[in-house]
């Protein structure tokens, strides 16, 4: 009976810890030829199965670690994260410990502390939250060794490198960096065991912070949970970032068009689910590629779609081109209207020509009347 219990005990403990999925959102769902595999490639136990024909989780292999959680370009994942806030001085600060801390805590507690991604680190931090405190066990020896080690010699990203990253960017718009504390699980308790603040998220200007204490500041917060709220799971990073007009800073995931590869057919403007790349006209009524790094994801899907390997995305860099202007003409051989970069690199005579005329051959007839 005993034994029977703890089974059943185990099996629901177990459930609670798996991921999250949100299938809609997944780009393997919106497109069959994605090449993401980022899900698979994070997890310690291979417990994320992906083939031709399907992705699936393998729910007796999942040990709940989370890993899989930053990992995943759109949010298509998500692990619930119970966390607090306090104040330390004059600022607000969210408490985060690992499980592997020894930390004797209600809430706060996060399988691993790098389960916190750049879109977690935005949302708390568009949240009015810029200090996080953490404490951890001794992360090279943890069950998650094998997958944190290179992480922690710094070949991957982890927490420690995605505020670093971060901080560049934030500086770079004149905002507050990011402050990341790390200390000991006794100085963490203590400071978990002061008067409570907020618990789930706030957002409270400066002033009201100032002036007010204790109760008085519980009942002017407006509590929000940013890290929880299905609406904030998917965001783009770009758009949480602080709003600048200026085109020159550097940016989360940035897509590239290599004008001189691009043929103009439209995939990866047609394939993009977040408008990182879109066909506008200008105000001559020129067709144009326009970047939008803002929007982008790094989902892959521009780059999966691609025929021409002309599309491409880096990390934490600038844009190199926002505009692409495009040549629009009618083809001679089926009369259909198309367009491609200027810069394309095709002869006079194949210009004259749609991509699916170049393609095949435009002489032949397209169909035949049967007698």
């Amino acid at each position: 009976m005993n034994n029977s219990g703890k089974s059943i005990l185990e099996t629901i403990t177990q459930e609670i810890r798996l991921p999250q999925i949100n299938a809609d959102a997944c780009v393997h769902s919106l497109c069959q030829e994605s090449d993401c595999n980022a899900c698979v490639i994070a997890c310690p136990t291979e417990a994320w199965l992906l083939d031709n024909a399907q992705l699936g989780l393998d729910i007796d292999a999942c040990n709940g670690c989370g890993l899989c959680i930053p990992a995943c370009p759109v949010g298509a994942l998500h692990i619930d994260f119970p966390w607090v806030i306090r104040s330390l001085g004059y600022r607000m600060v969210a408490l985060f410990a690992c499980e592997q801390s020894d930390i004797k805590a209600s809430n706060g507690i996060i399988p691993c502390l790098h389960d916190l991604g750049v879109r977690q680190l935005l949302q708390l931090y568009k949240g009015g939250i810029e200090t996080l405190l953490v404490t951890s066990g001794d992360c090279l020896n943890c069950h998650l060794s094998d997958c944190l080690s290179d992480s922690l010699s710094g070949m991957e990203e982890n927490l420690f490198s995605r505020v670093k990253q971060l901080n560049s960017l934030l500086l770079e718009r004149d905002k507050q960096p990011i402050k990341l504390l790390q200390n000991s699980a006794k100085v963490w308790h203590k400071i978990y065991s002061s008067d409570e603040t907020i618990n789930c998220g706030m957002q409270l200007s400066r002033r009201n912070f100032l002036r007010g204490g204790g109760q008085k500041i519980r009942e002017q917060l407006v509590i929000i949970d940013p890290l929880n709220l299905p609406e904030y799971r998917t965001i783009p990073p770009g758009q949480l970032l602080p709003e600048t007009e200026n085109n020159t800073l550097k940016w989360i995931s940035v897509p590239d068009i290599d004008k001189t590869q691009c043929n103009g057919c439209d995939a990866c403007i047609r394939i993009c689910p977040s408008d990182a790349l879109q066909l506008i006209y200008n105000k001559d009524n020129q067709p144009q590629y326009s970047i939008e790094a803002v929007n982008c994801t790094a989902c892959g899907l521009c780059t999966s779609v691609c025929q021409e390997e002309a599309v491409s995305i880096t990390h934490w860099s600038y844009v190199k081109t926002k505009k692409i202007n495009l040549s629009e003409t009618r083809c001679t051989a089926c009369g259909n209207e198309f367009h491609y970069p200027k810069e394309h690199l095709q002869t006079k005579h194949s210009q004259s020509l749609c991509r699916i005329c170049r393609e095949h051959n435009h002489s032949n007839n397209l169909f035949q009347v049967l007698e």
